[in-house]
Order: structure tokens, then sequence, then C-alpha cells
């Protein structure tokens, strides 16, 4: 019995371009996974173990969690807390003006639309820099609050841009003919726009929950008291404190822990949580982005 397969056979050319292809896929793939699990590994491996494998480690022979019960105190819980509020607040906080200007910038019959524009894109060029917004948070009494971290991500002039696109690309028929059945802008926004919208807040909220998570600077500069200080400003602190040996000194209970050890385990707990995320958010990303973006 004679088997007829519609397989398309290729060129030598289009083999050996796979065949590359391929091979650059693969080294791109190790480049970016080695350095991960160089950093797991070496968080729980002890110091015998480093000093005999010359301080490279991916596969542990006898795995130890000194490093973690070391890194996950009291204090760390309290500051994912705040990081975990202050992600969330964040995320509500850039979207929640971003959504509403964003529709109105794109009337074309607005007046001034032209000016506001450029007022925009004026203040994503020429940001007001530290002293100035310093002296703001301090008119505002946001020092050493937690309302220091939300309050500047309502100015989401990137994603009031990316929002006014999107809905210059939403083709003008669906909106007139809502508009014929006597819907309102604020119906046309929630009914409309929204439910078309989704993909591009979501990347968008996964820009700001990203930035949210990882920022330490502005809790460096406006923040005193300690239990406001999110994850990433504890983990640098701690970084900073096992490079110079200040803390070496305090972690007798776990002979086996090195300074090395606990730079590891600090670095695996600030990135889980987004590596966790991510894939599950990926497709938004990436479609929001270019949603929007082209017309038509």
């Amino acid at each position: 019995m004679k088997h007829n397969s519609n397989k398309i056979k290729l060129s030598k050319e289009e083999l050996i371009y796979q065949a590359v292809i391929s091979l650059f896929l693969i080294l791109f793939l190790i480049i970016c996974i080695v350095p991960f699990l160089y950093v797991l590994g070496m968080s729980f491996t002890s110091e015998g173990e480093m000093i005999q494998r010359n301080y490279f480690v991916i596969i542990p022979r006898e795995p130890i969690l000194a490093a973690y019960k070391y890194v996950l105190n009291k204090k760390f819980f309290l500051s994912m807390g705040v990081t975990v509020a202050r992600t969330l607040l964040g995320v509500v906080a850039a979207l929640a003006l971003a959504v509403p200007a964003g529709y109105i910038l794109a009337k074309q019959d607005l007046p001034y639309r032209s000016a506001c524009m450029i007022f925009f894109i004026i203040t994503m060029i020429l940001n007001g820099g530290l002293i100035p917004n310093y002296m703001l948070m301090t008119r505002l009494k946001l020092l050493d609050s937690f309302w220091v971290y939300i309050a500047p991500a309502f100015a989401n002039t990137y994603g009031i841009l990316v929002v006014k696109l999107f809905v210059e690309g939403i083709p003008s028929d669906v909106t007139d003919s809502a508009e014929l059945d006597g819907a309102s802008e604020l119906q046309k926004l929630v009914y409309i726009a929204l439910p078309l919208l989704k993909p591009t807040l979501c990347a968008l909220g996964l820009f700001a929950a990203v930035t949210h998570w990882n920022a330490w600077f502005d809790a460096l500069v406006y923040i005193r008291n300690e239990a406001l200080y999110p994850i990433q400003l504890v983990i640098r602190n701690l970084l900073i404190a096992s490079s110079s040996g200040d803390m070496m000194s305090n972690v007798n209970t776990y002979a086996k822990m090195t300074s090395e050890s606990i730079k590891m385990a600090s670095v695996v707990i600030a990135v889980l949580p987004i590596l966790c995320i991510y894939p599950f958010l990926q497709k938004y990303f990436v479609h929001g982005m270019y949603t929007g973006a082209v017309k038509g």
C-alpha cells in the first residue's frame, strides 16, 4: 500500500538556513537560562561546596536552605506586603486617568487638542527631575508615607498616548452607529472602547506592575520609615551588607551559609514573582504593543 506524502521538500540552502536559525535559537536559550540556573544553584549551595567547585555551581550536590531562612524574615514579609500593595494600587493609578484622558484626546473636535498633545510630549521628554519632584512631594505632604509611591503613577503620559492611538484606530462607523442609537460619550467609552482596549490595558498594566515591583530609588529618597520599605530596597540593603561583610558576624546560626548564597537567594526572591506571572500575560503584552499602532 502506497503512502502519499504531502510534505514539501526543502532545498539544500533552506535546510542550511533552518539549521543555522535553530542553532542560534538554542544558543540564545542557553545564554538566557544558564545565568538564572547559576544564581538558583548558588543560592542552595554551602560554603564548602562553593570552594570545592570554584564558585560555579548550577546543580548543588547537597542543597541547603540556610540563605533563604536568613532572607525570609519578618522584615522581608513586611516589605513584601508593601510592595504587593504598591504594585496593585500603582497599576490602578496608572490606568485610572490614562483611559479617560486618552479617550478624550482622541476626539478630533477637542478644543486645544494640539496644545495638549505638545504638553504631554514635552512632559515625557523633559522630566521634572529629582529636586522638583522632591519639592512637590514635600508640598503635598507625602514624604515618609505610603502614598508617595502611588501619586506619581497618576501622571502616566505614556499610557495616555497609547490609549489615544488605540481609540483613534477604532472604525468611525462603530462609534457613529452607537451615537445614532443615543449612546453618550461615557457609554461609548464603557461599552465600545474598553472591551477593545483590554489587550492594551493589560500591556500597560504589566508595564506599571513591573515598574512598581522593581522600584527602590523613590523609597530611598522619600522614605525614612523602614516599615514602608519595598522589597527591592530591603534586598538592595541586604546585598550591600553581605558584600561589605557587616552581616556575616550575625549569621553564625547557619554555619554553612555565605554572603554569596545570600546574594543569590535575594536575587531569586526578587525576580521569581515576575517570572511566574509574565507567561500568563505574555499574549496581552505582545498584542497590546501593536494594537492601536496601525489604523484601519
